[in-house]
């Protein structure tokens, strides 16, 4: 994942970091409130080599022009204010090129809520998916750490877009939250047949810390061979860009070379 920020030395130190790991796409997580020309980033990261996969939507308050996005709010008002915020973030990652936009299902809620926002849910994501598909673009549901109703089970994440089922609609496995709300393998299985990309960071399964890999607690080669069990053959995204962007050096040769052999594998 690469970031964008109006100091231009940081998307160059990831489109940077990005190369010398041997990446060839990104995933983009703009400041949706200060964003760049999409076609001004689009051919700095191409330049780069790089081809762009995803954009990571808009979520909580981090936002365009709604006061909060949740596509499963039971406010009527910010649950269609949230929605028009991610079809603006659609347009703008389909001028980028971006073939993903990953969104969260919701924020923290309550449990006796669930019902309701699981129908607000799949109504907010069946609309979504249906005025993104022909733009060429799709639309990736994250699953959550605990607190989100529904959210924070990929179970309840892949009903919905079951029940949807809509080409224009699939599932992002966040590989940290995964290890915080359950068992990274469970939630991985539980995204069978859906699963369009990965968020891949590492923790001890409590705080959601976005380490990279071999840094906490999950068992990385199961987890390969889980994407394989499942048939997965999307992108392995890295979501640990500033823990690797604030070390010096990033990262060791041998941890380089211990990555590269698990994604080959």
């Amino acid at each position: 994942m690469v970031v964008h920020s109006p100091a231009a030395a940081v998307i160059d130190a990831d489109l940077k970091l990005a190369s010398e790991l041997g990446a060839s796409c990104v995933e983009v997580l703009p400041r949706w409130n200060a964003l760049p020309p999409a076609d001004e980033l689009r051919s700095k990261i191409e330049s780069s080599g790089l081809e762009i996969w995803s954009v990571h939507g808009p979520w909580g308050r981090r936002s365009i022009c709604s006061e909060r996005v949740d596509l499963a709010d039971t406010n009527p008002r910010l649950r269609q204010e949230s929605l028009e915020d991610l079809l603006r973030a659609s347009d703008w990652a389909v001028a980028l090129g971006a073939k993903v936009l990953v969104v969260h299902p919701g924020g923290l809620s309550e449990a006796e809520d669930f019902q309701a926002r699981f129908d607000h849910l799949r109504d907010s994501l069946g609309r979504m998916a249906s005025a993104a598909w022909p733009m060429g673009l799709r639309i990736g549901v994250e699953n959550m750490p605990k607190g989100v109703y529904p959210g924070s089970r990929m179970e309840d994440l892949a009903k919905i877009v079951r029940e949807i089922d809509h080409p224009g609609l699939g599932l992002v496995l966040d590989t940290g939250h995964a290890r915080i709300s359950a068992a990274v393998v469970a939630e991985t299985v539980a995204a069978e047949g859906w699963l369009i990309s990965t968020h891949v960071h590492d923790n001890e399964g409590r705080a959601d810390s976005h380490k990279p890999p071999g840094e906490g607690s999950i068992d990385w080669p199961e987890w390969f061979a889980t994407l394989d069990r499942i048939r997965y053959s999307g992108p392995i995204m890295l979501e640990c860009i500033r823990a690797l962007r604030e070390r010096n050096p990033a990262f060791s040769p041998e941890w380089l070379h211990w990555w590269r052999d698990l994604v080959i594998l």
